[in-house]
This record gives structure tokens, C-alpha cells and sequence, in this order.
């Protein structure tokens, strides 16, 4: 989709003529047309309303200006500042102002004014006159205001008290939180407006659109899109690492965030340079692999698709920058794409959504990128003649006694015959879960581990088998093993141990 109202987004550029070299836009597949479904909705004017502000804080506004609320000590006002920061800078047409909640004192405000660099004045709303006229309740929350017309009155109807003066009140962000700095530039970006020096500033939504803006500014217009990502598990990402206390491991974080190059904490990662996501910061707007992660800092908005931190030029090899074999099984773009149906969510009921949703939180949602190939599988047998050593481990464990393990009543009930055999063929699209589709000649084989082995008895290559044995084990070895080693199951399951305890392990 491009840029809101169907003119060509900043990416620019016109289809290459028959001959010429593919343009940046063709090569990402980009182009202008379509506009995005939230569009309207996200630059939608809001009803202006009438307020009378303690004069401490309206002799302040004396042009567009934000009033931010907020209080010192708390930690969530603290995290969003490098943001507003950045907002201030790029929009210096706008004015600002702080009032500080009514139990801050003024030591506390210095020390915020000292650690965040903040150049506007800040009122201490001592006797909450501010937070009731205006009903805010949280912090920080963020409101956007100017001079109201001579002769105003409030919209309220109230009478306007001693001490006040009745100004407009444009937008409010209650509460504010990381991310939606993007949004608020995209607003005021999309009205002609005048900067201090007097220069005119034309409507132009991507003005200030130069590196990661953050899933949240994409979402603004690509609604039908965030509904659907939300939906993958691209949008668990970040809480996979968390859960396993993996979040600050250089190791991994880079391929479950948008736009990390190795910044930490202290570090603005907001609007300068490329920006993106800073590590230790767990409610970071660049948490989760994002629409920027694939489509690059800003998408097409900024003329540039520039190139992922992987430095990946193209989409597939954005895929690959991640998806390589240590933690995917035999990944290629033709098999993850289709997962990433943009336009998944358009159509799902609510009840459909909300169990999705849950099944990505609690980790059972299926994760078909570690499918198998497609093809019969030959039986352990077949493998003995070159992994010796590995077959007569695998002999004594209980994963070859597997299916003699069961009761005559369990060999006859699928489910359970499904977890303590080897299937007759594998990675089949509606493949049959009936007794037949499973081997009555082994229990829990290599090639249910490690996927069909025909191809590799025929010819034997690192690049026709799933090997595992520089898997990642929580990105693949923990779902491969969890399929059958569920809480349902077995709930004292431990990866690490049991992988530990495997007599066909490297």
C-alpha cells in the first residue's frame, strides 16, 4: 500500500523502462496505489474542545504547543522521554510545556529537568486544578493545545474560574506511551503549518520519516496489516526471548527485534540516524520482529529501502539474514511467505483472534517454518551402516522401545500411537492421522527427529537431511521436541536436560 491518499509514497521513483536496471521500489515490490485501509481514520481532525487551564499553564501557550503531564519519579514518563526528545526536535514549530503531578516537589522536578535535558518550562499542579479540568488521570499523557478564539467559552458549559484561561484543546494522548511519537509527526505532517522562522511548511506526511519510525507508526494507516501481523509469530518474538531469560543475549536478540545494531540502554533510539531497538529496553517500541524488520527503516516512506542490519538488499535475503539453518528446518522464502499473509486477520471474528492470540502467548501455536521436507521416511534401520555409534544409542534409549511401550489399548488409539512411532511419510499437506499413516516397525525413529532420509541414504549430504547438531535448541530443538513432550504430557519436560541425556547426541 502507498503513502495515504493514493499519490506515489516518498520511495518514489517511476517503473524502470523495458531494458533498465530494476529500480530500488520494483526490487522490494513496492508501488503507489492502494491506500492503506486506517488511513482516514489515523489523519482524522478531531473535534476541538474548549478548556479553561490554570493561567501557571496557559500563559504558555501562546501557539501550538504540548502539554505534557508527567511525574518525575515515575518510571514510564522517564522511558518516554529520549522519545518526546526527538518529537520536540523534529517539530520546532511546536511548543512545550510540563506540568508535574500534584506530589511531585521541586527537588524531583530539577533532577528530571537535569537527567532528560528538558528546555520547557514545568508547572507543579499543586492543587490538581489542571488534572481535574482535564480529567487526566496517568502519566505521562500527552496534550496538544493553542489560543483559543477570542470571546471562547468552555465547552463544558462551566463558568470560567479566577485564575484561568480558556484554551483549545486539539489531540490528547492518554496516557502516552513509546511509538506514538511517529503518529503525532504523521498528523501534524499532513496540514500546512509555519515554522517559528516563518517558513511555510507544505503538507507532506513523511517529512521527518528517516529511519525506524516503529510497528505502532505503521499500524496508524496499515491497520488490515498490524491486525494480521499480530497474528504471527513475528509479533511474539521479543517474548520468547524474554520468557527464556534470552532478552539481553547478543546472540539471539537481533533476530527477535526490528533494527538492533548493538546499542544499549542510554542509548536515544528514537528518530536519530537509523534508530531502533536498544538492548535491555523490554518495552521498547522496536520489540518484535516489525513491518520494518522486512521492509526497512521507514518502509518506502523515506525514498530509500536502505538495508536491514543484516545487510540483506533484497526480501529474501532479509529472510535469510534469520531464518538460516541453525534456526529454521529447510527454510526458503517459498515456505515462509505464505505465513505472512498480510490480510490474514480481514474476516476473523473476534473469538478467532482472541484464541490465536492466546495460543502465541502461552507458546502453542503450531510454528510451521520448522515443518520437515515433504517425502517417505526409510526407517532406522536404513541409517545404521554409517551412524553406527548413533544407532546403537538411539537402540538402548526409549525412543526405540516407544511403541512397544504401549498398552494393546493405546496401539490402538492414533493420538497415542502418534507420539511413539515414526509416521510412513512426512510434511504432507493433510497428511492422515489414522494408524496407517504410522510404522509398526520401530517407535520414535531418527527420521522423526530429524525428518525423511530418503533422499540422504541415496546420497548421502549435510544439505538432504535435518541434521540438528548446530540447531539452535530453543529456536528449533525445544518445538521438535515439545510436539509429542507437552505439559499435558510429560510437565517436568527440561530441554536442556533431556537433550543432555540423548545417546545419539554429537
Amino acid at each position: 500500500p502507498s503513502a495515504a491518499g493514493g499519490e506515489p509514497s516518498a520511495a518514489g521513483g517511476e517503473p524502470s523502462a523495458a531494458g533498465d536496471e530494476q529500480t530500488v521500489q520494483e526490487r522490494w515490490g513496492w508501488s503507489p496505489g492502494t491506500v492503506a485501509a486506517g488511513t482516514g481514520q489515523a489523519l482524522a481532525r478531531i473535534d476541538p474542545v474548549q478548556v479553561a487551564l490554570p493561567d501557571s499553564v496557559a500563559r504558555h501557550i501562546t501557539r501550538q504547543t504540548a502539554i505534557l503531564y508527567f511525574s518525575p519519579t515515575c518510571p514510564h514518563c522517564r522511558h518516554a522521554m529520549p522519545e518526546l526528545n526527538t518529537l520536540g526536535a523534529l517539530q520546532p514549530d511546536l511548543a512545550w510545556v510540563g506540568v508535574a503531578s500534584s506530589r511531585a516537589t521541586r527537588a524531583q522536578v530539577d533532577e528530571f529537568v537535569a537527567a532528560f535535558d528538558v528546555e520547557f518550562p514545568v508547572v507543579i499542579d499543586t492543587d490538581r486544578r489542571f488534572a481535574r479540568v482535564t480529567g487526566v488521570r496517568s502519566t505521562p499523557s500527552l496534550f496538544l493545545a493553542e489560543p483559543a478564539p477570542a470571546g471562547a467559552t468552555p465547552t463544558s458549559g462551566d463558568e470560567v474560574p479566577a485564575g484561568s484561561t480558556v484554551v483549545t484543546i486539539t489531540e490528547a494522548w492518554l496516557p502516552y506511551t513509546p511509538g506514538l511519537a511517529p503518529v503525532i509527526v504523521l498528523r501534524r505532517n499532513a496540514v500546512e503549518r509555519t515554522r517559528p522562522d516563518g517558513q511555510v511548511l507544505p503538507p507532506d506526511l513523511f517529512r521527518d520519516f528517516q529511519g525506524y519510525q516503529g510497528t505502532r507508526a505503521c499500524a496508524a494507516c496499515h491497520s488490515d496489516e498490524a491486525t494480521s501481523w499480530a497474528l504471527t509469530h513475528h509479533a511474539a518474538a521479543y517474548l520468547t526471548l524474554y520468557n527464556r531469560q534470552r532478552a539481553e543475549d547478543l546472540q539471539c536478540v537481533g533476530c527477535h527485534v526490528t533494527g538492533f545494531t548493538g546499542g544499549t540502554v542510554g542509548r536515544p533510539p528514537a528518530f536519530e540516524g537509523q534508530g531502533g531497538f536498544t538492548l535491555g529496553d523490554h518495552a521498547s517500541p522496536f520489540a518484535d520482529v516489525g513491518c520494518e524488520a522486512c521492509h526497512g527503516p521507514a518502509g518506502p516512506h523515506d525514498g530509500d529501502p536502505a538495508t536491514t542490519p543484516s545487510g540483506a538488499t533484497s526480501p529474501e535475503a532479509t529472510c535469510a539474514g534469520c531464518h538460516d539453518a541453525d534456526h529454521s528446518v529447510a527454510f526458503s522464502p517459498e515456505k515462509g511467505v505464505p505465513h505472512l499473509d498480510h490480510y490474514a486477520a480481514v474476516g476473523m471474528d473476534e473469538d478467532a483472534l482472541r484464541a490465536r492470540l492466546d495460543a502465541l502467548a502461552d507458546g502453542s501455536a503450531a510454528r510451521p517454518l520448522l515443518a520437515f521436507p515433504a517425502g517417505p521416511t526409510v526407517g532406522a534401520e536404513a541409517c545404521r551402516s554409517c551412524h553406527k555409534a548413533e544407532y546403537k544409542g538411539w537402540s538402548r534409549f526409549a525412543h526405540a522401545s516407544a511403541l512397544a511401550d504401549l498398552d494393546e489399548d493405546q496401539r490402538a488409539r492414533a493420538e497415542c500411537v502418534a507420539c511413539h512411532a515414526t509416521r510412513v511419510s512426512v510434511g504432507e499437506v493433510g497428511a492422515s492421522s489414522s494408524l496407517d499413516a504410522f510404522r509398526d516397525d520401530e517407535g520414535v525413529g531418527c527420521e522423526a527427529c530429524h525428518g525423511p532420509g530418503g533422499d540422504h541414504v541415496a546420497a548421502p549430504s549435510a544439505t538432504n537431511i535435518v541434521g540438528l547438531g548446530r540447531s539452535c535448541p530453543e529456536c528449533v530443538l525445544e518445538a521438535i521436541c515439545t510436539s509429542c513432550h507437552d505439559p499435558a504430557n510429560d510437565p517436568g519436560w527440561d530441554l536442556h536436560q533431556r537433550l543432555d541425556a540423548l545417546p545419539c547426541k554429537r
